[in-house]
């Protein structure tokens, strides 16, 4: 298990986008303008739509996940984002419309 575990996590470090591949990133302090950058990319856009998800979701302690809602939350986040690049996206998630 713990083999797997590792395996994981040394994955998604590999895939990380450019802008959060330091060894250690504040993602409160990630800009929008970086992560439109990443969006250009599947799987660093779907590496941090993860740790969107999950950060949001601990917040409000809502454990459901779907392919709707990630889609929804993408197209936010991309959209707000590119016109707020100066901003963080901890902004964005908090512009966020509920439902």
């Amino acid at each position: 298990m713990k083999k797997l575990l590792l395996a994981a996590v040394a994955a998604l470090m590999l895939a990380a986008p450019a802008a959060v591949s330091a060894q250690e990133t504040d993602m409160a302090k990630l800009s929008c303008k970086d992560f439109v950058a990443a969006a250009a990319n599947e799987q660093q856009m779907g590496i941090l739509l993860a740790w969107i998800d999950g950060y949001m979701s601990a917040a409000s302690e809502n454990t459901v996940m779907s392919e709707e809602w990630m889609t929804k939350l993408g197209t936010h986040m991309v959209t707000w984002c590119q016109a707020n690049p100066a901003k963080t996206i901890m902004d964005a998630m908090d512009a966020m419309p509920e439902g």
